[in-house]
């Protein structure tokens, strides 16, 4: 009878013990500025008198009064504030998180304001216990937010088929779950608490995505705001007693804490031993007659069975040991986890009755002594599997079993298996730091590894380099050859930096076709790490040029351009460094690519310019700071036989800026396109003006081969010439020798179009190009032009001298007009003369003037002769 009474206390102590650990949830892991507020309840909100309020809103506001900031708020919903943030409409947003994304384009402080993390919040008649019950269900959260991206990714990792569905704002999500048309939504805690307790829902166990809140600022704007605010968090996180304290003491903070999961079974112990009360007082009452007894007996066997049965189709693992840790009880798939035995007596739910199994080690000593005191525990541990010797990660309760005089004869263990959890949870982790093509460091990763190296180089303690690869024409090969060699590619690519690099050193992909790498310990001084540091970008540089890379069927040849820049001491910050060798890499491929540039202060000033003119230039457009001017074209009589229009840019701040800095700039850009669009309109109305005044020669201008090439350029010629009425047969089109070297044919077919207009071609820098004979011959080329750089040393360098009567001559066999630019004194003049050179352009002849002027002086000339 006594054993009777023993094993239904047992069983209805473990069902009480089940569903206390079911019920436990799973370890969780004097300025003004424009501050954006969102209704975040507790943790940001506006106060009455419109400044930030809530716990971000007010730590924000002491930081405002002792910096004497003025803060002007700015309501709107978080996705409207953050992309007035993107967009700089806002100097400051509390209550960020930091993203890889996000810190492309905001800048943010060191020191969290905040540490919150995300729960789940449902009606209360809903039962929610761990993640794996969202399986079926519709789960809200706000759209473009950390928690959907999050949740985008865990989900399928775990096999779970959640509906998830993003929510414009956090209180629209909210009111779904309430209306029944959602089944749960999750929110950030502070946020979550407040409007769960407005709209009646219950905070559910299942907490995760553990973050650190900041104030975050556009990208490259307010650092000496987030520096502030950097060290007003600093000094007071060191002090308790500090008004950061304060504020989280007065907004409740003790809300702020995750559930205490080791208070749980305590509560159970308490409904464990009135149950056991009760069942022993059951008993006792049925003892009083024998037939009384043996139905109970019956009873109590199929209780035992259907127990039994329960528990063998659950599942987390449930044993039971004695004080000398043999395990008396184990469900099925803990016995099939630990590969024990299905003896008869481990069927049968009893452990006082069933002989033990043998010891499996669940309770160690201390535990055991934990245990027998009345206490319980709550941990995660990893146990291998016998069976299939892999180890797994289990949540684990252990509780004691009190028999009914209050003593402790046995402990339950419940692991409840979170390997899947937690390998989706370091998959997660690991691909917000790491690039998923290549398996690299990714930016984040690598600002982080850079922030910690430069104290030890502004200490002295060695210089380091940080260099910046990004591959020539990698577009080419993805546009002509798909995306997916352009991936194998990549990840050669990352394959030989990475072995080509020291283990202390760190090779990242940052963006496309762009890797960064990050050189340590370089040597003591300056000079030594600049040449280590050459010496390994030169390495790589070869790497990557000298072996072909051979993305499926066919091999291909690979150049990069690399930017160099070293940290040392007295060094500028990490956001510089990579700045830094960012322009030199850029400076690597206005230079043509395949070579190494290190950085120096010039290609800063280089920068700023190139900055200033892009925008100035565009403004400049038909505006009277651009103007025209020509350049007359002397016959070897003295008869002027054409002119040339060169364009002259007067800025009103930085005065005459040379054609040789601003045309290559607007050559990058389609500013080119606008500009040389200006240009035919300002040569079709001098010609009209030439011809009232009877005077018949061309004029010549300059066409960018990317304008010529253009698909509809020949018919925007044509278009202009019948509205203008000017003359295309005077109209001379100086081109390079590079446009016709990607494609021969398509320049022909362009060239013989226009030549149908009347126009004429000049091939402009003649000599100093790369075209060849049999090229020259298949295009319909009316003149050439001998550069300056060959005129300069005539006529007493012998190598000029050939090479301007070779270029002469050949002319004369194909039929070609020759002018040459550049005359600036009478022996270069008589020499061409000499030699058979049909005009020359020049100072010693004429300078640019504007036309105006030129027309002028032809007026007068007409009027001194009659």
């Amino acid at each position: 009878m006594k054993n009777h009474l023993r094993s239904v206390c047992a069983s209805v102590c473990l069902f009480f013990v089940l569903g206390s650990a079911c019920l436990l949830p799973h370890a969780a892991r004097a300025t003004t500025l424009t501050v954006g507020v969102s209704n975040m309840g507790t943790l940001l909100s506006a106060a009455p008198n419109g400044q930030p309020d809530g716990i971000l809103g007010a730590i924000l506001s002491e930081i405002a009064r002792q910096e004497n900031w003025t803060l002007k708020t700015d309501l709107c919903e978080w996705r409207d504030c953050m992309r007035k943030l993107r967009a700089g409409e806002l100097d400051l947003l509390p209550a960020v998180s930091l993203t890889p994304d996000r810190t492309t384009v905001l800048d943010y402080h060191q020191t969290p304001a905040l540490q919150t993390w995300t729960q789940v919040y449902t009606r209360p008649d809903k039962q929610l216990h761990t993640i794996q019950d969202l399986d079926g269900l519709r789960l809200s959260t706000l759209a473009s937010s950390t928690q959907y991206s999050y949740l985008e990714t865990l989900l399928p990792s775990l096999g779970l088929k959640t509906h998830l569905t993003p929510s414009e704002t956090l209180i629209q999500g909210f009111q779904q779950v309430q209306a029944g048309q959602i089944d749960a939504i999750a929110a950030d805690f502070f946020f979550g608490n407040t409007m769960a307790h407005q709209y009646g829902l219950a905070a559910t166990p299942i907490i995760f995505l553990p973050a650190g809140l900041y104030y975050a600022a556009p990208k490259g704007r307010n650092a000496d705001v987030l520096r502030a605010i950097d060290r007003h968090l600093s000094t007071w996180k060191a002090d308790s007693d500090s008004v950061y304290y304060r504020i989280l003491t007065r907004w409740d903070s003790s809300r702020a804490r995750p559930p205490d999961t080791r208070a749980a079974p305590e509560y159970g112990l308490m409904a464990l031993a009135a149950v056991g009360l009760v069942a022993l007082l059951a008993l006792a009452c049925a003892g009083y007659t024998r037939r009384r007894a043996r139905r109970q007996t019956q009873h109590l066997q199929a209780a035992e069975h259907r127990l039994s049965t329960v528990l063998d189709h659950i599942d987390d693992l449930i044993c039971i040991e004695d004080q000398d840790r043999r395990c008396r009880y184990a469900n099925r798939p803990f016995r099939e986890f630990f590969d024990l035995p299905a003896t008869p007596s481990s069927t049968t739910f009893n452990p006082d009755t069933s002989r033990a199994l043998m010891r499996v080690d669940g309770i160690s000593d201390a535990e055991l002594q934990a245990l027998a005191q009345g206490g319980s525990i709550v941990t995660q541990e990893q146990r291998p599997s016998p069976r299939t010797g892999c180890t797994h990660t289990f949540q684990s309760v252990k509780l004691p079993l009190q028999n009914p005089d209050g003593t402790t004869g046995m402990f339950c263990t419940i692991l409840t298996d979170i390997t899947a959890r937690r390998q989706a949870e370091e998959l997660a982790r690991h691909n917000a730091f790491h690039d998923p093509l290549t398996g690299l460091p990714n930016r984040i990763l690598l600002l982080d590894r850079l922030e910690q190296t430069l104290p030890g180089a502004r200490r002295g303690a060695g210089c380091s380099a940080v260099l910046i690869l990004d591959l020539d024409d990698f577009k080419k090969l993805n546009d002509s050859r798909s995306h997916a060699i352009g991936d194998q590619v990549l990840r050669e690519v990352a394959r030989r930096l990475k072995e080509h690099t020291l283990e202390r050193d760190m090779v990242s992909r940052v963006s496309g076709d762009e890797f960064m790498v990050l050189l340590t310990q370089l040597g003591p001084d300056l000079e030594t790490s600049t040449r280590r540091a050459l010496k390994i970008a030169e390495r790589l540089r070869l790497v990557l040029a000298s072996a072909p890379l051979e993305p499926g069927d066919q091999a291909c040849v690979f150049t990069a351009s690399l930017g160099l820049t070293l940290l040392h001491p007295g060094g500028t910050t990490a956001g510089d460094a990579i700045r830094e060798a960012d322009l030199a890499m850029q400076r690597a491929k206005m230079l043509g690519g395949n070579q190494t540039v290190i950085y120096d202060h010039t290609l800063q000033a280089d920068f700023e310019q190139r900055l200033w003119m892009e925008k100035d230039l565009t403004q400049a457009l038909n505006t009277s700071q651009l103007a025209m001017h020509i350049q007359p074209q002397y016959a070897r009589d003295g008869r002027v036989t054409g002119a040339e229009l060169l364009t002259r840019w007067t800025h009103p701040d930085h005065g005459p800026v040379s054609p040789a800095l601003f045309v290559p700039l607007a050559e990058e850009t389609s500013l080119i396109n606008h500009l040389t669009y200006w240009s035919l309109g300002v040569a079709c109305q001098a010609l009209l003006d030439l011809q009232s005044l009877d005077e018949t020669y061309p004029i010549s201008i300059n066409i960018s081969p990317r304008v010529l090439m253009d698909p509809g350029f020949g018919e925007s010629v044509r278009s202009l010439l019948k509205r203008t009425g000017a003359p295309g047969n005077r109209l001379i089109f100086e081109i390079t020798e590079g446009v016709w070297i990607q494609d021969v044919d398509a320049t022909v077919q362009r060239m013989r179009e226009l030549n149908r207009l009347g126009i004429r071609f000049s091939v402009d820098d003649f000599g100093t190009g790369y075209s060849n004979l049999s090229n020259l011959m298949r295009l319909p080329i009316f003149e050439l032009k001998i550069d300056k750089s060959l005129i300069r040393n005539l006529p007493d360098d012998p190598d000029s001298i050939a090479i301007a009567r070779l270029i002469l001559a050949m002319a004369e066999q194909l039929d070609l007009w020759v002018v040459a630019e550049g005359v600036e004194d009478e022996p270069q003049a008589e020499f061409l003369a000499r030699h058979g050179c049909d005009a020359m352009q020049g100072y010693l002849l004429a300078r640019p003037m504007p036309i105006d002027a030129w027309l002028t002086s032809i007026r007068q000339r007409r009027t001194g002769r009659d």
